[in-house]
Parts: structure tokens; sequence; C-alpha cells
């Protein structure tokens, strides 16, 4: 999932958790818990932009990673920008450790995936495992483009619903 749709989930799942520790924790829980579900880069590889980009057929799917997460940090920097500057319960200290722990398990996939420290391994087949669980036992995950798409209404839905708490 992008790091955004984590961002938005966490922030609506924390709102209402007062100890930063445990959110923390029910932010990396619901992590694992969105990445299973199947959306769409479990193979990031050639299959779609680099058929479409003539130079990430040259460069591979690090470079095909590293498009991906840098428009979906971009992404999380307006998303957030947008939640601390509208929603006053965002800057609260649980909200925030939400979206922390949220998203670094895939920051901690990034760190391994660039500089292949071994003490993180372990983590990252944990993470690629977790990740991959249905897509495997199913035999099917999107098409990227779709799987874009799915994440991008998701992210919608859950903006939607930060209003509603608000």
């Amino acid at each position: 999932m992008f790091i955004t749709v984590h961002a938005a989930a966490a922030t609506i799942l924390t709102k209402s958790i007062p100890n930063p520790f445990l959110a923390f924790l029910i932010g990396v829980l619901s992590h694992f818990v969105l990445d299973v579900i199947p959306h769409g880069d479990s193979r990031m590889g050639q299959r779609f932009w680099g058929h479409k980009l003539k130079f990430l057929q040259e460069k591979g799917e690090l470079k095909l990673m590293a498009l991906y997460g840098s428009l979906d940090g971009v992404v999380l920097a307006f998303l957030l920008m947008f939640l601390f500057r509208n929603f006053e319960f965002t800057r609260a200290d649980n909200v925030i450790w939400g979206i922390v722990g949220s998203i670094l398990p895939d920051i901690t996939v990034a760190i391994y995936k660039l500089k292949n420290f071994k003490v993180i391994k372990w983590f990252f087949n944990f993470h690629n495992k977790n990740h991959n669980l249905l897509v495997n036992k199913i035999n099917f995950d999107f098409p990227l483009q779709y799987g874009v798409l799915m994440q991008a209404i998701v992210l919608a839905a859950l903006t939607w619903t930060i209003y509603l708490i608000a």
C-alpha cells in the first residue's frame, strides 16, 4: 500500500487511543494488516511502468521503486500538511506516533533495499512474506495500474472518513 494510505488509516485508528506508545503499535499493526490486501505491487518489476517509460527498462526495479516511493512521499507530505492544518486532533502525540508506526515498516524495507543492512534482513523477509501472503495464497494480484487506482480510491475514502470523525 502507499505509505499515504497507511498514514491516513493510522490517523483514523489512533484518534481515540490516548497512549502514544499504544498508538504507535496500532500504527505498525495496521500497516501489516493493510499490506495483506492485494494492491498491485507484489512484483514491482517491469510489469507496467517499465513498459511505459524507456529509462526504467534500462535501470530496473530499484529505479521503479524509487519513482513509486518518491511520488508516494510527495503525496504523503501534502496529506500531512492538509491534516495538520485542518484537524486539531491530528497534531496530538497519539496520532503522530500512530502515523510514524504505520509508515516505519516501509521505511525500514527501503533502508534494507538501498543499504542491504544484514541486521534488518529478517524484517525485510518478514515484511515481504506478509505483503504477499494473500497474493500467494489466492495466486492473484491486481495489475499495478489498477492497484494504484484502488489505493487512490481507498485514500479518498479514508480522507473523507477523517472529515467525518473530526
